[in-house]
């Protein structure tokens, strides 16, 4: 008993009890009130998380003495003497994300969490200071030597890496427009208008592959003030197809004329002039910032705290408004612009199979692509299918492995798939062998602005060898494209920049232009008032097509 009452004092005394660690964590946060990026009485609060609570929670919240500057809490954690308690503190801000530090000991790898190893006795850790950088405040704004360095990196990365860099814009033109956008740089300038400025550069290029992209930092720290409906853009007109919450406060299918008093037309002209595409096809342009308009909207014109929308309703000619409240980020990133689709339906009153492959985006499931692809094959050819509905609708490329492995399911004779050998894909230059179930009927492809990259390729193949009908509208891509890309932070606005490097790609065609897409054979652009009614304008078209071409 005496033995038991002494272990129990000594753990109590070291404050090791059942199983726990007392830790006092402390933070001077001096800095962040003196320049106004913290305050309790704007409802600031400040907890820490790290490997003992899973990265996650508020349960454990430091507080401030009388208005003191150090903040501080004492915690008995799930831990044992020896163990590394791995943290970070983060601040909870109302109507923002939380704000995580940023990188409070680089020397650690794991994204430079602070870390410290428990000793047996209590642990009283030193007050430390909160690391924050720029992107803690809204507007994120940077000083003129920083947004120089940093747009010299850029040029830097582009004229040494660009395979194909002066295509549609001669070297000599894009020097003065690379000096010209320089020069704008003449005062401090906040994060949206230099992102601005470097993708009306880029966007000059004519490489839909070297554009910006945007850190999640940024996301994190601007205000969660989001357009709330999902839209369809179809040339310089904008519908409403969605809404990103339960609520429609404007109808499904309605035109939308004018956000917050712009008019649409301005608002598409704007985003385009910031937008990369291949050859400056504008397909694409338009494709990609419908998917994207929420984000494309908050980056171009700011995060305004309430959306003021003219627009017609479906079926009326009467100009109506209404007042939308935004969403947050969140709630947008529940509904990615894109799926990972692949699907095969057999119509059979149609004697027609659909298949749905809307990205080539399996680099590392190329096997499993492979295996879907035989197995679709196998069942259009036991199934006896003579019509094959190919929906490509924004598929924006990937691995060309698997779209020659698709398309030596449709091609005539054996044909090569690129022009000539590419270093892992030099094997594609050689005609493609005949698989045993290819497909010898009747092909509809259906394409849109959101055809990009290798999913441009693989329908230039088509076109070239005349396999099949295209129907819909114009691709966001052609026969060639520059690949390969990489991506590189630049230093303090942390935009990463994308940009393809070494060598073109371009199919075994002739005498394609580089500066168009590949055009369908019957323009269909879905029906705004279809929408309404589920029905899918494009597919609904090709369908009744096949129904009257083979009664």
């Amino acid at each position: 008993m005496k033995r038991q009452i002494l272990l129990w004092t000594i753990l109590l005394f070291t404050g090791y009890v059942l199983g726990g660690k007392n830790v006092t964590f402390q933070v001077d946060m001096r800095s962040l009130i003196q320049n106004g990026y913290f305050s309790v009485s704007d409802g600031n609060r400040l907890v820490v998380r790290g490997n003992f609570n899973r990265w996650q929670g508020d349960d454990y919240e430091l507080q401030t003495r009388n208005g003191e500057n150090i903040f501080a809490g004492t915690y008995n954690l799930d831990m044992a003497p020896g163990d590394s308690l791995v943290y970070k503190f983060v601040i909870k801000r109302p109507g923002f994300s939380d704000y995580w530090e940023r990188s409070p000991n680089p020397s650690n790898p794991d994204h430079g969490n602070r870390i410290t190893v428990l000793t047996a006795a209590e642990n009283v850790l030193p007050p430390a200071s909160f690391k924050y950088d720029d992107f803690i405040h809204h507007p994120i704004v940077f000083n003129k030597d920083k947004l120089q360095q940093d747009y010299e990196q850029m040029r830097r990365i582009i004229e040494e890496n660009h395979p194909a860099l002066y295509d549609f814009t001669g070297k000599t033109s894009l020097d003065s427009l690379f000096d010209f956008f320089y020069t704008q740089i003449d005062t401090s300038m906040d994060f949206n208008s230099f992102y601005i400025l470097l993708s009306s550069v880029l966007a000059r290029i004519g490489c839909g592959h070297t554009k910006l992209w945007i850190p999640d930092d940024y996301w994190a720290g601007s205000p969660q003030n989001y357009f709330p409906l999902k839209i369809l853009f179809n040339p310089d007109m904008l519908f409403v197809s969605g809404f990103f919450e339960n609520t429609a406060p404007i109808p499904l299918g309605s035109r939308i004329l004018s956000i917050n008093d712009r008019p649409v037309k301005e608002i598409f002209q704007s985003l385009e002039s910031i937008t990369s595409s291949d050859g400056f096809i504008r397909a694409f342009k338009i494709k990609l910032n419908g998917r994207k308009f929420s984000r494309k909207y908050a980056l171009y014109y700011g995060h305004p705290s309430q959306f003021h929308v003219s627009y017609i309703p479906p079926g009326t000619s009467r100009k109506l408004s209404a007042v939308l409240e935004p969403v947050d980020f969140e709630t947008i990133k529940k509904y990615p612009p894109r799926g990972n689709t692949l699907d095969l339906d057999i119509l059979k009153a149609e004697n027609t199979a659909l298949l749905t492959i809307n990205t080539f985006i399996y680099y590392d499931q190329l096997d499993m692509f492979k295996s879907f692809t035989d197995s679709c094959f196998k069942v259009i050819k036991e199934n006896g299918i003579k019509n094959l509905v190919l929906d490509l609708r924004g598929n924006d490329g990937g691995d060309p492995f698997c779209a020659s492995y698709l398309f030596s399911y449709l091609q005539k004779k054996p044909v090569p798939y690129f022009s000539e050998p590419y270093g892992k894909y030099k094997h594609l230059a050689d005609p493609l062998p005949m698989p045993d179930n290819h497909f010898p009927g009747r092909l509809y492809t259906l394409i849109d602005g959101g055809n990009f990259s290798t999913s441009g390729h693989f329908c230039a193949l088509l076109k070239y060898h005349q396999i099949g009908k295209f129907v819909g509208s114009e691709t966001g891509a052609t026969y060639t494209c520059n690949g390969n890309v990489r991506y590189e932070n630049l230093h303090h606005t942390r935009l990463i920049l994308g940009t393809a490097r070494e060598r073109r790609y371009a199919v075994a065609v002739k005498n394609m232009v580089n500066s168009q897409g590949i055009l369908p054979d019957y323009e269909v652009q879905q029906d705004p008032h279809d929408l309404t009614k589920g029905v899918d304008t494009v597919k609904e078209f090709v369908l009744d097509l096949i129904r009257k071409t083979n009664p």
